[in-house]
């Protein structure tokens, strides 16, 4: 299975990289299109697992929060930004309010309905927010994805071939010793790139590399759980080789807030 792998990589990488380089208004509609695809995985997912969502909540909040997230950032202020909170707690009062006249009535479906948003919408957010930060958000975002590809294919390719210990029974295919390699090999990754980041020390490398590997391999766990508690082993097969849109971007849905709010506080 490692030829479809590659031959999808041929034609997503360029087309990452193109927008991460572009930036701006074109990147955040790229998140946007990334996120939507998600949350439908996650309806699908949760549908076949017979966990109740409500698709109405979860497009409709799941596709403005983006829009308040990224206008709340430093690039764009604009005035929609200030109503943020509005929309998160939209995201869990509307889920409740259209459970309060359904005629069956779950509490399940709200809970399930107001996770995936969260998760999904609010979290890949921030990647838009990461690639407008000045004057590194260029190099920050690449660094980050380039990072995820290493430690991914490092955690791969070290626990296929040394693995010994299971990492969680969540993943049964992830092992103690791919964990640590990931590790390694993010470190490795972001001391490269840090020579190319204004002020960044090799410590603070250091620090966003271990941030970046703890993050991405959790979330990751976190999607397995998902999809292990609907008892589905991809969120779909849209991308040969590597599942859904959300296979794919799993990673970035605790590394994208972590990692931007990490860049805020100490830059």
């Amino acid at each position: 299975m490692l030829l479809p792998r590659v031959i999808t990589a041929l034609f997503g990488i360029p087309l990452v990289a193109g927008f991460i380089w572009v930036g701006g208004i074109p990147f955040f509609f790229f998140i946007l299109g990334i996120i939507i695809f998600s949350l439908y995985e996650y309806y699908t997912v949760m549908s076949v697992g017979l966990k109740p969502v409500d698709p109405f909540s979860l497009f409709f909040c799941g596709i403005i929060l983006p829009f308040a997230v990224f206008f709340n950032g430093d690039y764009y202020p604009l005035n929609i930004g200030i109503f943020l909170p509005l929309f998160i707690s939209l995201s869990f009062i509307l889920p409740l309010l259209r459970e309060v006249f359904a005629k069956e009535r779950y509490l399940e479906r709200p809970a399930y309905t107001s996770f995936g948003i969260m998760l999904i919408s609010f979290g890949l957010a921030h990647l838009p927010l990461i690639r407008d930060l000045r004057p590194d958000g260029r190099i920050l975002t690449f660094a980050i994805i380039i990072t995820v590809w290493v430690m991914d294919t490092a955690a791969y390719f070290i626990g296929k071939k040394f693995g010994k210990n299971k990492l969680s029974s969540v993943s049964p295919k992830k092992t103690v010793e791919g964990f640590f390699a990931a590790l390694a090999f993010a470190a490795l990754t972001m001391w490269i790139f840090h020579f190319y980041i204004s002020a960044a020390t090799a410590f603070y490398s250091f620090l966003l590399a271990m941030l970046i590997g703890l993050a991405g391999q959790y979330s990751d766990l976190a999607e397995s759980l998902i999809k292990r508690a609907a008892g589905v082993k991809d969120s779909s097969n849209l991308l040969p080789g590597h599942g859904g849109v959300l296979d794919r971007f799993d990673s970035y849905l605790f590394i994208a807030p972590l990692t931007y709010y990490f860049l805020v506080l100490t830059r």
